[in-house]
């Protein structure tokens, strides 16, 4: 997360590049977001500011408008300018505004070249109104920790249904009208207000869902799109903790192989079920007695956390595992940053209840306290470590709005698919199955690091794609 988004929380085939005018003159209203935004980046001398104003429901143009903030840093070179090149980092959630100065910190800066960078806080979000509305006492009490597994579970889903109603009680107008498809035709307001007759995007994560969402219905206004750590296409927060806990899986399995060939140093077991046997007992003993060490408490789930880390820090990994079992100091803690997934945990800066909004709206009615408990028991047999999956609990619980589903479809837009063979964020097939859905090509990036794309070597190749439409297929190496 870049500064400006935690200080923004607390003030609340190579041819030639063909210029592309804007379709009409824009009448927006630019200023220096270091005039608009207090918080804005000293250093940032190029940034503009602005705002877009949009209806809140876009079937009702002529009611409720909502203004969005919407950044830009201008193409370097006007004469080979191609158009706008629209941002979004994931989420649902996260804001957006100062995407186009962190991409001229990355190795897609030079598409600032020829492009002007757009990006926007999605409604509802940072300084495009962003809101909260956390749990509180009157929803009730914490699950009983004494209780059983099954009644802590519907404890729980019984408060989350009063949070649930108690937020949408706040602005059900506004609740109702947050989702991705909300947030696409947003876009396609900001584009008009731009002036541009088509626009190019690039998303992350979520942002990859609101891409798709965008070219399924305004296929005809894109010129590229890029979508980096691909969402599933048909979406319910059950497949993501389904999707999730089989990633973790997958890649905990060779974990347990490489612990089984190293015995001699960790002696954890000399098959990989062997050490499955070691780690799950340790993580069990864990829940029932956490320990503390160096002032951190280590619960079972930070060991299950640690086992889903990068193959770049087993070693670390191994040695926390053998600190646990023998009341050394482990070299990690559970809680690095890389366990949280970029976009898919809780945001603390006006985006939460948007968050919860738009993947509620989009999956529509949640399964009762009974399914939704059949759910967990599966995930719990099928994946023992990792039964939690993406973590959503029970988020959409009583969730009485509305559903307002993707409805994908392919597109004649050029296309490029980046996935990432380890993640368990957005798992690889998932970038399969959306490609499969509305087209495009497929990049594989062989790195288990969430939206790493710009950050590689490789990002020469959607540089490339910006510029030219040419896709690219294989794969290519990534972060170590």
């Amino acid at each position: 997360m870049s500064k400006l988004l935690r200080a923004a929380a607390v003030a609340m085939l190579v041819g030639p590049l063909v210029a592309a005018p804007p379709a009409s003159a824009s009448t927006l209203d630019w200023k220096p977001c270091r005039q608009v935004h207090e918080h804005w980046y000293p250093d940032d001398n190029r940034s503009e500011c602005t705002t877009v104003t949009v209806p809140l429901d876009h079937s009702r143009p002529h009611g409720r408008k909502i203004d969005l903030a919407v950044s830009r840093i201008k193409a370097t070179d006007p004469k080979k300018r191609r158009g706008v090149l629209l941002l979004n980092p994931g989420g649902p959630g996260n804001q957006g505004v100062s995407l186009p100065y962190d991409l001229t910190k990355t190795k897609f800066a030079e598409l600032n070249t020829d492009h002007d960078l757009i990006g926007f806080d999605p409604r509802a979000v940072g300084f495009s109104g962003g809101v909260g509305c956390e749990a509180t006492p009157e929803d009730g009490p914490e699950p009983d920790p004494q209780a059983s597994p099954s009644e802590r579970f519907r404890q729980d889903y019984e408060r989350n249904a009063r949070t649930n109603a108690r937020c949408i009680g706040y602005d059900r107008e506004l609740l109702t009208n947050l989702s991705t498809r909300a947030v696409a035709d947003d876009m396609d307001d900001i584009r008009a207000a731009l002036g541009e007759r088509k626009i190019s995007y690039f998303g992350i994560s979520w942002g990859t869902a609101l891409g798709a969402v965008y070219r399924s219905h305004y296929d005809h206004r894109v010129d590229r799109m890029l979508l980096d750590s691909v969402m599933p296409a048909d979406f319910t927060l059950e497949t993501m903790n389904l999707g999730s806990a089989a990633a973790k899986q997958a890649n905990y399995e060779v974990l347990a192989g490489w612990l089984a060939e190293r015995d001699s140093a960790f002696h954890l077991g000399t098959t990989g079920q062997a050490v499955t046997k070691s780690i799950s007992d340790l993580a069990a003993q864990l829940d029932r007695a956490p320990v503390t060490v160096n002032g951190h408490r280590y619960t079972g789930s930070h060991l299950r956390a640690m086992l889903t880390y990068k193959r770049a820090v087993w070693q670390q990994v191994a040695e926390s595992i053998v600190a646990l079992r023998t009341g050394g100091v482990p070299p990690l803690t559970g809680d690095e940053p890389e366990n949280e997934g970029f976009g898919l945990t809780p945001v603390w800066y006006g985006g939460l209840l948007m968050q919860r909004a738009v993947l509620c709206n989009d999956q529509g009615k949640a399964p009762n306290v009974d399914e939704a408990w059949r759910q967990v028991q599966y995930r719990q047999e099928k994946y023992p470590l990792f039964p939690n999956g993406a973590g959503y609990g029970n988020w959409c619980a009583g969730w009485p709005l509305p559903a307002t589903p993707w409805h994908l479809k392919h597109g004649s837009s050029p296309l490029q698919l980046a996935g990432h063979r380890y993640e368990t964020v957005t798992p690889h097939v998932w970038a399969e199955q959306m490609r499969h859905k509305i087209g495009g090509a497929l990049l594989t990036v062989d790195d288990s690091t969430h939206g790493s794309l710009w950050l590689i070597d490789c990002a020469d190749k959607a540089v490339r794609f910006f510029r030219t439409g040419q896709t690219f297929s294989g794969s290519c190496p990534g972060t170590s």
